[in-house]
């Protein structure tokens, strides 16, 4: 995945059923950006695709460009801020509290990925495993250890079993990213995303079998009243 025109293609094409599935078990708007995280990464792959095109010569240097910004975008200013957001409105009340930092952490780091795209011209060098982006990024590993710490804390401290072994995996995989393929960080770990979609795919499917109230208005789950109390 990742390394070619045809793999990105599989790859985003294989997604879809994963994500098709994930979104049916949705019952309540705050499940959805969760849930819709399959098919956002399968996105990701389909646009990565062209990218690989412009280098075959399949589509033209323009065309290449804008998949190139919007692939960036995506992985640079939107992923920080929307995993740990989407994992916050997963949790029970009484639990935001404790991930809700990390969701200011990805919006800072939201923040500063989108200025140095936006101040520094977007490229891509091809490699033989993956796509190699350039945004000027200053400080690129102080960024990308907060661009882990804020993608992977709040799934550490979910409530949910299916969603620590979620931010488990990822860390390993993003951990393994950012040693040996540092160059090409943003093409890489969004393979290892799309690969944990089948975990977001878990959870929403155990997440559909638990009682209403926790499931649908993010409360604790409290013991039905005694009958004999009433």
């Amino acid at each position: 995945m990742c390394f070619s025109t045809e793999a990105d293609v599989v790859a985003g094409i294989a997604l879809l059923p994963v994500a098709a599935l994930s979104l049916r078990e949705v019952r309540h708007v705050r499940e959805l950006p969760f849930a819709a995280l399959p098919l956002l990464f399968a996105a990701h792959q389909l646009t990565e695709a062209i990218v690989w095109a412009g280098f075959d010569g399949d589509v033209s240097s323009s065309v290449q460009k804008v998949a190139a910004m919007v692939y960036v975008v995506f992985a640079f200013s939107v992923l920080p801020t929307l995993v740990p957001a989407a994992v916050l409105l997963l949790e029970p009340r009484g639990a935001r509290l404790r991930v809700s930092p990390f969701v200011v952490l990805g919006l800072v780091v939201s923040a500063q990925l989108t200025y140095f795209v936006l101040n520094g011209p977007v490229s891509v060098e091809e490699h033989n495993h993956a796509v190699e982006y350039h945004v000027g990024l200053q400080n690129g590993t102080f960024w990308a250890v907060l661009y882990i710490v804020a993608v992977i804390g709040p799934s550490l401290l979910s409530g949910y079993p299916s969603i620590v072994a979620f931010g488990l995996l990822n860390l390993v995989g993003l951990t393994l990213v950012a040693v040996l393929y540092r160059e090409a960080f943003a093409s890489i770990w969004c393979v290892v995303a799309a690969l944990l979609s089948v975990l977001v795919l878990v959870h929403m499917y155990l997440r559909r079998r638990l009682p209403d109230p926790h499931r649908l208005h993010g409360q604790p789950l409290e013991p039905s009243p005694d009958p004999a109390n009433r």
